[in-house]
């Protein structure tokens, strides 16, 4: 992904003006105050070391006035007035006996570290614009024999010193930049996942008179391990809510492959042959990813509410009884994929007129205390609403606008108090159709 001209500056450009100012105004006014406080610091020109601090505070005004996006480009005058400061400090302290001419290495780092060569020769002019401060304020060559030698010196070394950063700084620009490319890339492929996992969820309910259908799932990252899923099998519903071990892409898809699998066992009549297949398949096609997923799968009959659901290693899911009771549906037995030999059993239940299935992911206990004493929560969220869409808009609810820990998984399926008329006319029924949610 390539980066407009408007962008701001790339790598070590990135710092605003004023950041790259604090620490040469710092280091001068430590100068200064050393020239001020230490007896061995001579104060040569007291009025260069007065025009070197104006120097500096009008270099940090303009650093302020500089960092808006529209005068980035006018920056570039604050180091040159850092030059003039270095100068200027030099000549205040002692000339050529100056023990602060390495602050002219700040200045130099501002202009060699920016993308262009050109700028490599902006710093070295700098540099000697810098040494001849004193000479341009009056300092006689006679008094400083030297200084003409160390003056060409020092601007070779500077001229060096501004060719190896400028050089690391385009490396290291070249290389933040492929670094952002890749990102953008990983995020567009994170994002187009989320997207193909939110198709994946059922885009509404479930069309089967005298029940309704709700569910949700939000993951805690782009991708999620969580799903839900129902549709439609000879005489009535199929549905499954499973928890694949670990969060990101790769639970994803393995959540993805759960799914599939048990959408293809949707002819068997008996839950437990889908979570044998499931079981198979992490055990084996998948083993080397060491997945394994907690999984309740059922199967409704619509005529009298029967559902014969097995639990693999779940355990949460409740019976919402009409009368205002519930009941967990816990488990004993083990996750699929966990061990190849493990086995399952189905269990029977009915749902009477007004009685509901909630299953929920372990999220949903974290949106509590983390503990299963929030089932109890949960059931009482259950036993306030009045259908399936609900409970799952108050876990919703719950979830939305949260940094949560895990994914938020829940399904519901509930027989209505029209089933009693549906099971007399089976022409009857409003067919209604409340809408699932999902979060990517």
């Amino acid at each position: 992904m390539a980066l407009g001209p408007s962008r701001v500056l790339v790598g070590l450009d990135e710092l605003s003006p004023l950041r790259k100012q604090i620490p040469f105004a710092a280091m001068f006014v430590a100068a200064a105050l050393m020239a001020l406080v230490l007896p061995t610091v001579p104060i040569s020109n007291a009025a260069s070391l007065i025009a070197g601090l104006a120097a500096v505070a009008v270099a940090l005004v303009l650093a302020v006035i500089f960092g808006r996006p529209g005068l980035l480009r006018f920056a570039i005058i604050v180091p040159v007035l850092d030059f003039v400061a270095a100068g200027l400090l030099r000549h205040g302290t002692g000339e050529s006996h100056s023990i602060f001419a390495a602050i002219l290495l700040l200045p130099l780092l501002w202009f060699a570290a920016r993308a262009g060569r050109r700028y490599v020769i902006y710093a070295v002019l700098g540099s000697i614009l810098s040494v001849s401060v004193p000479f341009i304020l009056g300092a006689q060559r006679e008094n400083n024999p030297n200084e003409l030698a160390r003056g060409i010196f020092n601007a070779t070394v500077f001229a060096i010193s501004a060719a190896v950063v400028n050089e690391l700084a385009a490396r290291a620009r070249l290389h933040l930049g492929t670094a952002r490319e890749e990102a953008a890339a990983a995020a567009e492929e994170l994002s187009r996942a989320a997207q193909i996992q939110k198709f994946l969820l059922p885009k509404k309910a479930a069309i089967l008179p005298g029940y309704e259908t709700a569910g949700a799932c939000i993951p805690s990252k782009a991708v999620g391990g969580d799903f839900f899923d129902w549709y439609a099998i000879d005489g009535g519903l199929g549905f499954t809510l499973g928890d694949v071990m670990g969060k990101g892409a790769g639970a994803g898809m393995i959540a993805a492959t759960t799914r599939a699998v048990i959408r293809s066992a949707r002819n068997s009549d008996d839950p437990v042959k889908a979570l044998a297949l499931t079981s198979d398949c992490l055990a084996t096609e998948l083993s080397q990813a060491a997945a394994f997923a907690t999984l309740f799968h059922a199967r409704l009959r619509a005529s009298d509410g029967r559902v014969l659901f097995s639990d693999a290693g779940h355990g949460l899911s409740l019976l919402i009884r009409g009368n205002g009771t519930w009941e967990r549906l816990a488990s004993h037995e083990l996750p699929v994929g966990l061990m190849p030999e493990a086995t399952w059993t189905s269990r029977e239940i009915w749902l009477a007129p007004g009685d509901m299935i909630v299953s929920f992911s372990d999220g949903v206990l974290d949106l509590y205390d983390g503990t299963l004493a929030a089932i109890a929560e949960v059931a009482e969220l259950a036993l306030h609403a009045d259908c399936a869409q609900g409970i799952v808009d108050a876990v919703h609810t719950m979830a939305s606008g949260n940094s949560n820990p895990d994914d938020v998984t829940v399904l519901a399926v509930r027989r209505s108090e029209l089933n009693t008329a549906v099971a007399r006319n089976p022409g009857l029924g409003d067919g209604r159709v409340l809408s699932s949610v999902s979060e990517s």
